[in-house]
């Protein structure tokens, strides 16, 4: 299947999906003085431990938290969020490149926000596929 997002019903049935691409490999693009503030996102990086047979599993609490980082990330990116240990031009950098610019960051988190949204409100549950 390779990487792959799910948001199953009560009866296991896909209502959406999406690559979670930017999920997995966003931690370590983090400072490491700021990833305990992401615990979800440290446990879906590429070479976690979390991961069961290629596979993560989220209900509506773990996918709002995991929504959370998502937008604080975001907001840090975007300068909107201030933290002394946090050098956001810096992080940048090694987020962006000429084919992968803030905006199409800002368009993968906001593709993202509404995939938790959904499921966070139609209590779906959300599988991460490696």
């Amino acid at each position: 299947m390779g990487r792959w997002m799910r948001a199953l019903n009560k009866k296991e049935e896909v209502v959406s999906e999406m690559a979670p691409n930017f999920l997995i490999y966003c931690s370590r693009h983090l400072p490491k003085n700021i990833r305990d503030e992401f615990p979800i996102l440290l446990n879906l990086d590429l070479n976690s431990d979390k991961w069961t047979d290629e596979l993560q599993s989220y209900k509506q609490d773990k996918i709002s938290v995991l929504k959370n980082e998502i937008e604080k990330v975001r907001r840090i990116l975007n300068k909107e969020e201030f933290s002394p240990k946090v050098d956001s031009e810096k992080i940048l950098k090694f987020w962006t490149t000429n084919d992968y610019t803030l905006k199409d960051i800002n368009n993968d988190i906001d593709n993202l926000k509404s995939f938790f949204k959904e499921s966070i409100e139609q209590d779906l549950e959300v599988k991460i596929y490696l």
